[in-house]
């Protein structure tokens, strides 16, 4: 596909963004939904390193001092789809990257990231997860952890579920059956995903009002795996 001109701005009516969480071993004791991560020092040299290994991403144009973790934003233009955000927290690294989102229908980058990222890491606990709404509202979320099948959970109004999420929740040390309102696995009413994913990644996409984690902030120059994907989720 041809690049995106600078200054394209995105459609109003669009938004979304990508997430993508690699916890390597040795694990530390999973945390109830509930329970508070420790803030962890941030190793910008490593968060540099994890971003160079996207498929999206052919070099690191600048690199900001890094601050407080945020929520993920959602791009306004062509040039903010340039921007990648990382933090290394100890053996936990995570990723923002809106060249990643999916459109839930044709597009593949989180899948595509994902199944890349086993491969180079397949003792880890990974976890992608993409929202993207453009009219209607889709949600993705992969998970790879060792001694268990991946886990998909996908769709609009409702989410398709290949995969158990309670063997899911065993493999990582936690019984679902103590969890209480919001965790039935029986597929029968409402479902925590924000809970969930907060236990599988030990908090690193949870967001808090007094953050004291750090992350940082990247543009970069986009291989053209990452063009070709701008192109397709959010310029079509």
């Amino acid at each position: 596909m041809s690049p995106v001109s600078p200054g394209t701005q995105v459609n109003p009516r669009h938004s979304g963004h990508a997430q993508l969480v690699v916890v390597h071993p040795p694990f530390a004791a999973p945390l109830r939904p509930d329970e508070r991560p420790s803030a962890t020092a941030h190793d910008p040299g490593a968060a540099r390193a994890a971003v160079l290994s996207l498929s999206t991403v052919s070099v690191i144009r600048h690199e900001h001092a890094p601050s407080r973790l945020e929520h993920p934003g959602s791009p306004a233009g062509r040039e903010e789809l340039d921007g990648v955000r990382a933090a290394v927290w100890g053996s936990t690294v995570k990723i923002g990257d809106p060249a990643l989102v999916e459109d839930g229908v044709l597009a593949s980058a989180l899948e595509d990231e994902f199944q890349a990222q086993k491969k180079k890491h397949p003792d880890a606990r990974i976890v992608a997860v993409c929202e993207r709404d453009f009219g209607a509202s889709c949600t993705k979320i992969l998970v790879a952890v060792p001694g268990t099948p991946d886990l998909m959970v996908e769709g609009f109004d409702e989410l398709e579920i290949t995969g158990d999420r309670r063997a899911t929740l065993a493999a990582v040390g936690i019984d679902p059956d103590r969890l209480g309102k919001g965790y039935d696995v029986s597929g029968e009413g409402f479902f925590d995903y924000d809970g969930f994913l907060h236990m599988l990644t030990g908090g690193a996409l949870s967001v808090y009002a007094d953050e004291e984690r750090f992350e940082s902030a990247f543009v970069v120059d986009r291989s053209q795996e990452g063009e070709d994907s701008i192109c397709e989720v959010w310029f079509p």
